[in-house]
């Protein structure tokens, strides 16, 4: 399987290149280039969130919940006092951490549920229901978003495909070939539960059909951008 630092690399060039397609074609501002540059990185490495003897990774998943601790805060902070959000903050980056991550690592396997085609897509949808109702995105922007992370997150999958395959190697295909592309893990409780929260998001997406109808339009293209 590929490593953390090719994921990492890759992700990243492929959000960059992505959102300066984008932005060329004047559908995103520079600064949603940025948000898509992070989103797709984010995606990139969220299929080995469960690898817990990874520092990098786990310094990076620390970033990442000081990132969204202080957007939780920023969508508060006109309803709250200083002391409200400073505490929103700390509540936030302390459930990130010590919950959230804690949990997926002591209840996943690694190469299981999250390395799967239906954890991708469940991780896209709920990128695209935060940033609509917890950080009030736009439908389009809010899909696009989601769209960042979702080819992360496949692109990952493809590329630990690719390392199985062993092509520059000469001990033949590796024993992993096929665990990640896959519609299922080995245990059945992490596989339903993964289903269950995909059809039970559904509800809560923002309206999503014009909005993809709008990309086939090259005229309403340059009305894109995020925020």
């Amino acid at each position: 399987m590929a490593n953390f630092k090719v994921h990492c690399i890759s992700a990243a060039v492929a959000g960059g290149v992505v959102g300066t397609f984008l932005l060329k074609e004047h559908l995103l501002e520079p600064y949603g280039v940025i948000t898509g540059f992070f989103l797709t990185t984010l995606g990139g490495l969220l299929p080995d969130v469960d690898a817990d003897n990874s520092t990098l990774l786990a310094t990076f998943l620390t970033i990442v919940a000081v990132i969204l601790s202080f957007l939780v805060m920023f969508s508060q902070s006109q309803h709250r006092t200083a002391v409200e959000l400073i505490l929103l903050w700390l509540g936030c980056y302390l459930f990130c951490k010590w919950v959230v991550f804690a949990l997926i690592t002591h209840l996943t396997t690694h190469r299981g549920i999250f390395h799967s085609l239906p954890a991708a897509l469940l991780a896209s949808l709920a990128t695209v229901m935060l940033l609509y109702h917890l950080f009030g995105w736009s439908n389009r922007s809010s899909w696009l978003g989601g769209g960042f992370l979702g080819l992360g997150y496949l692109l990952h999958l493809l590329l630990d495909e690719f390392a199985s395959l062993n092509p520059f190697g000469i001990t033949g295909i590796r024993h992993s070939l096929g665990s990640a592309l896959k519609l299922r893990s080995q245990d059945l409780l992490p596989t339903l539960v993964v289903y269950l929260a995909i059809a039970g998001i559904f509800p809560f997406l923002p309206e999503g059909i014009g909005v993809w109808r709008d990309f086939l339009r090259i005229g309403a293209w340059s009305t894109m951008g995020l925020g």
